[in-house]
């Protein structure tokens, strides 16, 4: 594989799915010998890309009005010539359509990657490019770029997230953590980490319904809810009110944090969608699937090739995420050692085998490569 110089564009670096995927993406092409450059809206995982070297530009890609996307075109053109970009990858919606027309003022190819389901109204159709080449990080979204999109099924490919299975793993010290917040090795640990947002906030709730049953189950339960976004205030006031019920710290509402690998250590079970289940697995942690888009509940080997066709999203499940729902999935692992140890090696191996870091950035360079030849064809 040459080495190439890319354009990772995204909207911010805040907390997310999308963009610790981004960050974890540009870490791994550098180390595979690729000159890497980030555009985005700039925000708290800046500093990370920093410390390895990598460049960041702040370009106002987060925003739709129409003067910012004329000026992110105009400070990427620049950011392509300056930097001698061979490729622009670009993720979500307006990173892509402001890398469509600097793709082809600058004739240099663009991929994209999907990382869920997107709205198919008139309005926000007519913003999206695909690029390219496009990435879907499942099999389901593949199938909505192809039907709800018209993108042609060669160009795309699927490509699952990758979890980088050094700094997610086993033997993290989980001190740090349990130093922080004055808590003990031995007691239960149920963490959910997400966006704080619209129906994901609505999540973080149910999770906060259900910790009441827990905890007069298990009296010395301790639960996190790590993220932030506009139902914090709201998510805090329910967990104050737990707080008050039981006269101890039961629920601690962290905020946005970017040390997730040292909150999931001392975990002994993780609610999330996406991601975050892929990092509790890496960290051979029992993994609770409950997201907006439907409640698969606790990760099985008999449930992995439903959860990995949907991006581990809950997507196709047929039940609502519900208060009695999580309790009764984190019940199972909460009273049976051996089995959340069973799960929680289990999760390991799939990582390992199946959505390491490096395994994702290899196909990405296929993916690349595929951009790359398509371009110089249409170029002849």
């Amino acid at each position: 594989m040459p080495s190439l110089n890319v354009l990772l564009a995204l909207m911010a670096l805040e907390t997310g799915g999308a963009e610790t995927h981004v960050v974890g993406l540009a870490h791994e092409l550098k180390k595979r010998g690729h000159q890497v450059v980030v555009a985005s809206q700039g925000g708290c995982l800046e500093e990370e890309l920093l410390a390895a070297g990598i460049k960041h530009f702040q370009v106002p890609l987060h925003s739709r009005a129409p003067w910012d996307m004329l000026r992110g075109m105009r400070l990427m053109t620049r950011i392509v010539k300056e930097q001698n970009i061979d490729l622009i990858h670009a993720h979500a919606r307006i990173p892509a359509w402001v890398g469509h027309f600097v793709s082809l003022w600058t004739r240099r190819p663009m991929v994209t990657t999907a990382h869920g389901i997107y709205s198919t109204n008139l309005g926000l159709r007519t913003l999206t490019a695909w690029g390219d080449q496009a990435v879907a990080v499942s099999q389901d979204v593949k199938a909505h770029l192809v039907q709800n999109f018209g993108v042609p099924e060669d160009n795309v490919t699927v490509i699952p997230n990758g979890v980088d299975t050094v700094r997610f793993a086993p033997d993290v010290d989980p001190q740090p953590t349990l130093s922080e917040f004055g808590l003990s090795h031995d007691d239960p640990k149920v963490v959910y980490i997400s966006r704080l947002s619209g129906a994901r906030g609505e999540v973080a709730l149910r999770v906060i319904e259900a910790i009441p049953e827990l905890l007069r189950r298990y009296p010395t339960l301790t639960a996190f809810v790590v993220g932030e976004g506009d139902k914090l205030p709201e998510v805090q006031r329910w967990a104050e009110k737990v707080n008050d019920d039981f006269s101890r710290p039961a629920i601690m509402v962290t905020g946005a944090r970017t040390d997730t690998a040292a909150i999931i250590a001392p975990a002994t079970v993780v609610i999330g969608v996406g991601r975050v289940i892929l990092e509790g697995m890496a960290s051979a942690k029992p993994v609770v699937i409950a997201g907006e888009a439907g409640f698969m509940g606790l990760l099985t080997p008999e449930r992995l090739a439903e959860a990995r066709r949907h991006n581990f999203s809950g997507r196709k499940s047929n039940q609502a995420t519900a208060a009695q729902a999580i309790v009764s999935a984190v019940d199972k692992v909460l009273g049976n050692a051996e089995l959340a140890r069973e799960l929680g090696d289990f999760g390991r191996q799939v990582v390992l085998e199946e959505f390491s870091l490096a395994q994702m950035s290899r196909e990405v360079e296929k993916v690349y490569l595929k951009a790359l030849r398509r371009s110089d064809n249409a170029a002849n």
